[in-house]
């Protein structure tokens, strides 16, 4: 947005209502508030229609609007994902503070890190499950370079989420080490899930589990941090090749 440019209104009344005087009065929202309603109106069609313009064009018409209302978006797709990432991240900060309030309360024990951090990335993973056909098509538009940034900082944010109600405080190179190894963790589980097809995703908490256990066994010594973001840049190139090849067998299904 440029100086001077006054944020645009959409003149869409999202609902009306009965004032004291008797006289009926409308809201209206903003072009932001349009695009949230919009955007989780498509996901529903996402199983049928991928992350594409369509999606977002059938969900606009459920809340009846032109399905010209796409337009507002980019055609990569990539704001639907963003969207869906967001409030996946959302849901589970939510989830851990709620946790949170129980031990705090002593309505609930405190989980050992290890089972902590394995319930926390298997609850997200699980956020994926209605759209784990079309999530290889995700993660190739958001491997593009222009949403990476965005991709990234929605990553790293539910890392750090993690990890503050796990209660870490460190301030040191650890703090490094644990989001990168759980960095690594969530990506490789992920490409595990978009592969499994073992009852419940049952071989993808396993591996999960394991790759949870190795992390806990995990030293904290600064070629270890190395080794971890080298084998982090191999998992990215190699996660971008495992999700061309998926996105590919997907589209010839």
């Amino acid at each position: 947005m440029f100086d001077g440019d006054v944020p645009l209104t959409v003149t869409i009344p999202s609902h009306s209502y009965t004032g004291q005087g008797g006289q009926e009065s409308e809201d209206y929202e903003s072009e932001e508030q349009l695009q949230h309603r919009i955007l989780t109106a498509a996901l529903e069609f996402v199983p049928e229609h991928g992350w594409t313009a369509e999606a977002i064009a059938e969900g606009a018409k459920t809340l009846g609007l032109s399905a010209a209302s796409a337009g507002m978006f980019q055609n990569d797709g990539s704001e639907l994902i963003l969207h869906f990432v967001s409030q996946c991240n959302t849901k589970l900060t939510e989830l851990l503070e709620q946790e949170q309030k129980q031990v705090q309360l002593g309505e609930a024990e405190k989980k050992p890190l290890d089972q902590f951090l394995r319930d926390a990335v298997q609850a997200r993973l699980r956020m994926l499950i209605p759209y784990i056909e079309k999530w290889p098509q995700a993660l190739s538009i958001l491997l593009l370079p222009h949403n990476i940034p965005a991709s990234l900082n929605l990553l790293t944010s539910m890392i750090d989420d993690i990890w503050h109600y796990a209660g870490d405080q460190s301030t040191d190179f650890n703090w490094y080490t644990r989001r990168a190894v759980l960095t690594g963790v969530y990506n490789t589980t992920e490409l595990v899930m978009m592969q499994d097809s073992s009852p419940d995703f049952e071989d993808t908490w396993r591996f999960l589990e394991n790759r949870v256990a190795d992390a806990m066994n995990m030293g904290n010594t600064a070629n270890q941090v190395q080794s971890t973001g080298e084998a982090l840049v191999q998992g990215l190139m190699g996660a971008a090749v495992t999700i061309k090849n998926l996105t590919g067998l997907n589209q010839s299904r």
